[in-house]
């Protein structure tokens, strides 16, 4: 998956947001804003749930330092599901 929109559902979701009919800009805005973070958030954690079954136990899942992050998150996971109804998140390739 690349960084500026990736492949699979992930890349798919993306493109539907910037599909949707009827949202002010700022409205599109704050959709895309959400996606990117929550895209951002689950292909780190994919990383480190790869790195972790190969035994190094030292690396971390994502922590949220602002609840707002947290809040974008959601949104983002919203989109996502709402959009697609994926059970999986992130696919690995």
């Amino acid at each position: 998956m690349s960084e500026t929109g990736g492949s699979g559902p992930l890349g798919v979701c993306f493109q539907e947001i910037s599909s949707i009919k009827g949202l002010y800009y700022n409205q599109r805005q704050n959709y895309a804003e959400c996606w990117e973070i929550f895209r951002r958030v689950e292909l780190y954690n994919s990383n480190v749930s790869t790195i972790r079954s190969e035994g190094d136990l030292s690396a971390t899942y994502w922590q949220f330092d602002t609840t707002d992050s947290l809040s974008s998150y959601r949104g983002g996971a919203s989109l996502f599901y709402t959009y697609l109804g994926y059970s999986t998140i992130v696919q690995k390739n």
